[in-house]
């Protein structure tokens, strides 16, 4: 090699070491910058700073904290792709893994939750706050079996973990386990007395074992530190008339009235209620409501219970036109009697009512003594 060429490489050589070593220098000093920045929750000055120094080089490190800076900001898209990018480059990255399961539960994307949190508990399965993520992300997605394995799993390994002793209570109380559920949410109350979930779930699973004065007891110790949804306003209204304390269930039920769900059997519960009060105009009224507002199977109750007030406020005309829809929605023989009945009383041909009379005795209904008068009007009518 010539000297002139020789002289030429070494300073090519020098020009690319001087470069190298002033790019580092320079990339130190802009990391330090931003580690200072995250330190001091700058998140905008450290996403930026991260972010360029992660696009000049890809250094692991400033991938994951430009994605942890994002996510500080709500910029939840950002940390994602950052995230993946980092996974790409370090396929078994913890902080990459850990952001992709919180991104993708916020997402509400369980399959992929589901995935990376199992990632995390595969790497260190004695994390308990891991194995309760992974089991609420199988509640989430309705697979109970899997949800209860670690769920248990999480609250083995930390006892005072009030969410994942709900969550397990819930799956026992969902499977009408209710003495484990029951038994294992005591034990949460023990600890936290003060826990309005817990209380929620256990009136909840007493009202569905029809002990409605436990429902009353433990939504009654919560009044005042809490505003009762309208689900839980209505369960104890019904539990107050269970309970006969009329006022006090009236009450809850019209609390019950500002869920802008459906509001079929608040109305149903308040009909019985002000029935039972001889408030009948009232009891008329919520009847029709829950007439409206029905979609399930009970609307064929709700229209029987309005005929027979209006039958007793003497307005047969409509307290037939209920009774007509009580036996389109009902299968209960009784309504056929009620309608002949009415018919009998109402109309001038009385062979209305014989044919109504007549479905009734075919239906060969349990109660005799209705069976006996129907049987003797048929007999009289028929002449």
């Amino acid at each position: 090699m010539s000297l002139i060429k020789l002289q030429s490489f070494v300073h090519g050589l020098m020009y690319i070491i001087l470069f190298v070593s002033t790019h580092s220098v320079l990339m130190a000093q802009e990391k330090t910058t931003a580690d200072i920045a995250y330190i001091n929750q700058d998140y905008a000055t450290a996403y930026r700073l991260f972010s360029e120094c992660f696009n000049l080089d890809s250094t692991v490190y400033c991938g994951e904290r430009a994605s942890l800076s994002a996510y500080q900001l709500g910029d939840y898209a950002a940390a994602k792709n950052i995230a993946l990018d980092v996974e790409r480059l370090d396929s078994a990255n913890h902080t990459a893994i850990n952001q992709l399961a919180k991104l993708y539960e916020i997402e509400k994307n369980t399959p992929k939750a589901i995935k990376y949190y199992h990632r995390l508990v595969n790497s260190n399965p004695t994390n308990a706050i891991n194995l309760r993520k992974l089991g609420l992300q199988y509640l989430q997605g309705g697979l109970l079996i899997d949800a209860f394995k670690y769920l248990s799993e999480a609250l083995g390994l930390n006892p005072r973990d009030m969410v994942a002793l709900k969550a397990c209570a819930d799956i026992f109380i969902s499977n009408k386990q209710f003495e484990e559920g029951d038994s294992l949410l005591r034990k949460g109350l023990v600890l936290d007395d003060k826990n309005i979930g817990l209380h929620l779930s256990i009136a909840q699973s007493k009202f569905k074992q029809k002990a409605y004065d436990s429902t009353a007891v433990y939504l009654e110790r919560i009044k005042g530190r809490v505003d009762l949804s309208p689900y839980f306003n209505k369960l104890l209204g019904y539990s107050y008339i269970q309970l006969d304390s009329l006022d006090e269930a009236i009450y809850h039920l019209e609390k019950s009235l500002q869920d802008e769900g459906n509001k079929e059997y608040a109305h149903y519960y308040l009909a019985t209620a002000y029935e039972s009060l001889d408030s009948i105009d009232y009891a008329r009224h919520h009847y029709s409501e829950a007439i409206d507002a029905s979609i399930s199977k009970n609307v064929g109750l709700y229209h029987k219970s309005l005929a027979q007030i209006l039958e007793g406020k003497g307005e047969l005309r409509d307290a037939i036109a209920h009774l007509k829809d009580a036996v389109k929605y009902s299968d209960d023989p009784f309504n056929y009697f009620l309608l002949a009945k009415a018919s009998d009383t109402y109309y001038k041909d009385k062979s209305i009512a014989l044919r109504y009379y007549q479905k009734f005795l075919d239906s060969k209904p349990r109660k005799t003594q209705y069976y006996s008068y129907a049987r003797e009007r048929v007999q009289l009518i028929k002449g």
